[in-house]
């Protein structure tokens, strides 16, 4: 739907005190951690809707393809329709 959500971006932050806190108990517990690379994985969603996104003068000076814009397959960092 048209204007739904680009008014505000969302970015979660954890503060430094809350993960070696939950770290803490990890080892305390006696639990497994296991790590996931987020940044990889948002950078690898896909999108849900056509968009498309203006190609930045450099390169198209540098490849000289004739086209204006690109269609996004998958969400770019700070991508207002990417995942919050």
């Amino acid at each position: 739907m048209p204007g739904l959500d680009f008014t505000e971006i969302f970015s979660s932050v954890a503060r430094f005190m809350i993960l070696q806190i939950f770290l803490a108990l990890t080892a305390f517990l006696n639990l497994e951690l296991h790590q996931v690379n987020i940044v990889g994985a948002y950078l690898q969603g896909n999108l849900d809707e056509e968009i498309y996104m203006k190609v930045p003068d450099e390169l198209a000076k540098k490849y000289k393809s004739g086209r204006k814009f690109w269609r996004l397959r998958k969400a770019l960092y700070s991508l207002k329709q990417a995942g919050k």
